[in-house]
């Protein structure tokens, strides 16, 4: 593995992608959103969160010696998560904004907001080869998962 501290703008721009549709959701919220937010485990919410910001340093701030491939398999399984995550999202858009929406299973896979966007994240992390931010993204996606799973069955 050949990565040395630098600044990695396609990094950057893998992280950035899947948030623009968040700006989105900030201004046009649900319609019937629950009053207040279930509690979740918070020691995995703390990791969740760790995870996600060491994931983005070491995407940002790590620069592989290799190349990265546009033919790459890991490119083309990035970007179609990334079609399937914002697939998601016109859904909900489409669908009222029906906060039932974001759990709602897609493609027959459940929970397709924390399942897509870490399949995307993982799979951008490898083409870019870098291993130590797929770790991170191993570990971001466990928590992810785990918390969302425990946020829709409440």
């Amino acid at each position: 593995m050949q990565l040395k501290w630098g600044f990695n703008w396609i990094g950057l721009v893998i992280f950035l992608l899947p948030m623009v549709i968040n700006v989105f959701y900030v201004l046009f919220p649900p319609k019937n959103a629950p009053e207040d937010a279930p509690k979740g485990n918070q020691l995995l919410e703390v990791i969740e969160k760790a995870s996600r910001m060491l994931y983005l340093a070491a995407m940002a701030a790590l620069v592989s010696g290799r190349p990265a491939a546009l033919r790459s398999p890991w490119w083309v399984l990035a970007a179609a998560f990334l079609a399937l995550y914002h697939a998601v999202w016109i859904r909900y858009f489409a669908g009222g904004r029906d906060v039932a929406l974001l759990g709602k299973s897609f493609c027959c896979v459940p929970m397709p907001l924390a399942v897509f966007p870490v399949l995307y994240y993982l799979c951008g992390a490898l083409w870019l080869h870098n291993l130590p931010a797929a770790g991170l993204m191993l570990i971001f996606g466990v928590a992810h998962n785990v918390v969302s799973y425990q946020s829709f069955q409440k």
